[in-house]
């Protein structure tokens, strides 16, 4: 029984540890970059149109633009734009009584954050396109005062595209939302400025992302998956562009308070991501080995690299694995793998100077990793979500307080 169980335990073993290599590299990479001098700002010269989507959000809508119109970045060199999507709420009164432009979709039949983004770029003019970079921000995020003038200096420096860091803004409220908050950090923080700092793309977040003039001319939106920021990235890698990440600016939201309020957003994620990978991992790598590019290689395996909740309990399935085929090597390698991922997770929250909330949140992770089965169960099933669901937000009232108007060109 031992000797057959032998293949099985290796491979395991095997799987788990270059898993857990990759994200210790990463660690690597990200710890060396926060050694290096901060990159430098622009000087308020580029013009910025700032697309913030929104499907009923009247009750954060007012608190982003009024972080927004705060931001240190001349008012006339930016302008809000509001997206109000299919709205049944004040979502459009709101933005309006806050200096934002607003565009109103009604489409009630063809709903989705990608179609509402492909709408509202067909509506900007060809010089707007070509002459102002393209912000994205979500509707409930607010942005550091430094944003723009972080975005414009890498804009400026050649970058396709520049991804700012993406915060949870409250990891205190509960166990949940200091869970959300180590995850992001690992995801949204750690690995962009490792993937960054070895030169490959960090991939987009959905909000806080930024596009050079002229890149959508290049590469035009065409986006409507359940997962459209990872969709526009394999077309943007594909095309030959990279994603930047800026670890100086930041954009921060707050998250559910329970895993239970984020069990639509998970399923609509992953699902999304398995259906990325099916259509955009071979093409991808097939393209990055013909032209020998290690940033098309990347874009297309790193879909394929399952969550951490995930690896985790594979990792310490393939400890008595391995001890029932009787194979050191095996149990050695997953015993490894498991130290690494530990390191990985300890290490990235001391990198990003977590608060000790998020510490104490990984005592879910089982309970998060045991969703996550449910859920990989479903989505192997075929119970997959077929349209976007907007996640519910538990922020009603404003967080922030300022008088001034959003600039506008």
């Amino acid at each position: 029984m031992s000797r057959a169980l032998r293949p099985v335990a290796g491979l395991a073993a095997a799987a788990v540890a270059g898993l857990s290599a990759y994200l210790l590299g990463l660690l690597a990479a990200a710890i060396a970059a926060r050694r290096r001098p901060a990159a430098a700002g622009g000087l308020g010269e580029l013009p910025f149109t700032v697309l913030i989507p929104a499907h009923d959000e009247e009750g954060v809508i007012a608190a982003t633009l009024d972080a927004l119109a705060g931001i240190d970045y001349p008012a006339e060199r930016y302008e809000a734009l509001v997206v109000a999507d299919n709205c049944s709420d004040g979502t459009a009164a709101e933005a309006r009584a806050r200096g934002a432009s607003v565009l109103e979709r009604r489409m009630p039949d063809d709903r989705g954050k990608g179609r509402a983004l492909a709408w509202a770029l067909g509506h900007l003019s060809t010089s707007e396109l070509h002459e102002r970079a393209i912000l994205i921000l979500d509707a409930d995020c607010e942005p550091s005062q430094n944003l723009l003038r972080a975005l414009e200096g890498r804009l400026a420096r050649g970058a396709d595209a520049v991804q700012a860091d993406y915060v949870v803004s409250n990891p205190d409220e509960s166990s949940a939302s200091g869970l959300r908050y180590a995850g992001f950090a690992l995801i949204n923080s750690v690995r962009p400025l490792g993937k960054s700092a070895l030169g490959l793309s960090c991939g987009l977040l959905g909000t806080g992302m930024a596009f050079a003039p002229g890149l959508f001319e290049r590469v035009p939106w065409g986006s409507f998956s359940l997962a459209e920021d990872a969709e526009y990235h394999a077309e943007l890698v594909t095309a030959g562009g990279r994603v930047e990440f800026c670890p100086e600016a930041s954009v921060r939201s707050p998250m559910p308070t329970s895993l239970e309020a984020t069990e639509t957003q998970q399923s609509r994620w992953e699902a999304g991501r398995l259906a990325l990978a099916r259509r955009w991992t071979p093409r991808l790598v097939r393209e990055g080995l013909a032209r020998r590019d290690p940033v098309r290689v990347h874009a297309g395996l790193e879909q394929l690299v399952p969550p951490l909740s995930l690896v985790a309990p594979a990792t310490l399935a393939a400890i008595p694995l391995g001890i029932a085929a009787r194979s050191r090597a095996a149990v050695t390698s997953a015993v490894a793998a498991a130290l690494a991922q530990g390191t990985y997770v300890i290490g990235g929250l001391v990198l990003v100077g977590a608060p000790a909330s998020a510490y104490r949140s990984l005592l879910l992770v089982p309970k998060l990793a045991l969703g996550k089965l449910r859920l990989y169960a479903d989505l192997i099933a075929g119970r997959v979500p077929s349209s976007w669901v907007r996640t519910e937000r538990e922020r009603t009232t404003p967080a922030h307080k300022n008088s001034r108007a959003v600039g506008s060109a």
